[in-house]
């Protein structure tokens, strides 16, 4: 007789692990097995976000996963330099798989590692070894992967943890520094110090394709660290790179409710910055809230609870990223691909609570406006080309019919 599991999470990397923390946190009468293909569950990421973009009661849940925080950070641009007094936070897989430790420990969250999934379904997991397992509910949470119905640009990264000999000098985060070469398209290198003498030093730059040539930006990683920095004796202590999606556009008539998929797999990201923590969190704490039964059978319960939950955050998080969308296709299709910086190099220039809403996905009407007023860093003509989504979409699909 084969077991019958109480929740089972496909994919081991931050949104999975997330959900399972939360739930066994909240839940105290679950258990949740997640399954991940890889040989060890978290991944190598590091992840960030401002401490303003997750809900105020959630602090002192998340503050275990953060391995650093600052008071400030800046950005910098070939017209316009600035310091925003927001705390910003970052995080690890090492500080990921401690939160999920203690309930490994007690038996509650288990863990099957080096395990291929062959099919999923809302109450089944098939191996790809033909094992079938049964739960009460299914979620899955592996990477990414493009479908039909979401339209994206890409933004993809190297960095490299270095160790220097002496101080290398910088205080707080450079979260953008667009001072550099564009290379015909967005481009930016992103800074963390961690301490005095070692820093993450990220080169990333935004692109219509998912190629990453990481060779390439390795060299120009040695190359700011040297003429930016002005560090040359050092070492490179850890690298990683990555390519997140940027929405451009989603067709909405798609049945996204057939999907019980969390995490960035399943559209919860920033469409913007593709920055995924946020959105991690409030899906875990909203699936913990729908599964938090008390006294009623989980396994009578937990699937529909679940599936509610997760169908209503995603038609919530579609329409509102609607702008967001919008400000991302005047930056790929109406901007000019060395200008493309000038948009965001305009958009730090306004009040330093709108942006914390930006990246919190709470933007007013008012700020929508805010950010849309003014002398446009794009053309006109290709701003109203792009505006509708609608249309945008059927000029994709279009494209897509000829090339194939």
């Amino acid at each position: 007789m084969s077991k019958h599991y109480d929740m089972i999470i496909v994919g081991a990397g931050l949104s999975g692990l997330l959900t399972a923390w939360r739930c066994l946190d909240v839940n105290p009468d679950l258990s949740v097995t997640v399954i991940e293909r890889g040989a060890r569950i978290g991944g190598d990421h590091t992840w960030s976000f401002n401490l303003t973009d997750v809900a105020p009661e959630l602090h002192d849940w998340i503050a275990p996963f953060i391995a650093y925080r600052w008071d400030s950070y800046e950005v910098k641009f070939p017209k316009r330099k600035r310091t925003l007094d927001i705390t910003y936070c970052t995080g690890n897989s090492d500080t990921l798989r401690a939160c999920v430790q203690p309930h490994i420990d007690s038996g509650r969250l288990t863990v099957m590692t080096d395990t291929a999934v062959s099919e999923l379904g809302t109450e089944t997991v098939t191996l790809e070894s033909g094992e079938v397992l049964n739960a009460a509910c299914v979620l899955d949470a592996r990477g990414f992967e493009p479908n039909d119905d979401v339209f994206l640009g890409y933004q993809k990264f190297v960095g490299h943890v270095i160790k220097t000999k002496d101080p290398h000098g910088v205080t707080r985060p450079i979260i953008m520094d667009a001072t550099v070469a564009q290379l015909g398209g967005y481009r930016f290198v992103y800074c963390l110090p961690y301490s005095d003498t070692e820093i993450l030093v990220e080169d990333t730059y935004y692109t219509d394709g998912p190629e990453l040539q990481s060779q390439e930006v390795d060299a120009r990683i040695k190359d700011y660290i040297r003429d930016n920095l002005g560090v040359k004796d050092y070492e490179v202590v850890r690298r990683e790179k990555g390519v997140l999606p940027i929405t451009l556009a989603v067709d909405e008539s798609r049945n996204w409710e057939a999907l019980n998929t969390i995490g960035i797999r399943g559209g919860f990201y920033h469409a913007v910055t593709g920055y995924s923590f946020p959105d991690a969190v409030r899906t875990a704490d909203n699936i913990a809230d729908a599964i938090d039964l008390m006294d009623i059978n989980i396994s009578q319960t937990l699937k529909a609870e679940a599936a509610m939950e997760i169908q209503a955050s995603r038609r919530s998080h579609i329409k509102d990223e609607t702008f967001l969308r919008l400000l991302n296709r005047m930056l790929f299709r109406a901007a000019k691909p060395e200008e493309r910086y000038t948009v965001l190099q305009r958009f730090y220039g306004l009040n330093q609570g709108l942006i914390e809403r930006f990246y919190a996905g709470e933007l007013t009407w008012r700020d929508k406006a805010r950010i849309l007023i003014g002398k446009p860093p794009v053309p006109v003509s290709k701003a109203m080309y792009n505006l509708s989504e609608k249309a945008f979409i059927r000029r994709e699909r279009e494209k897509r019919k000829s090339k194939s």
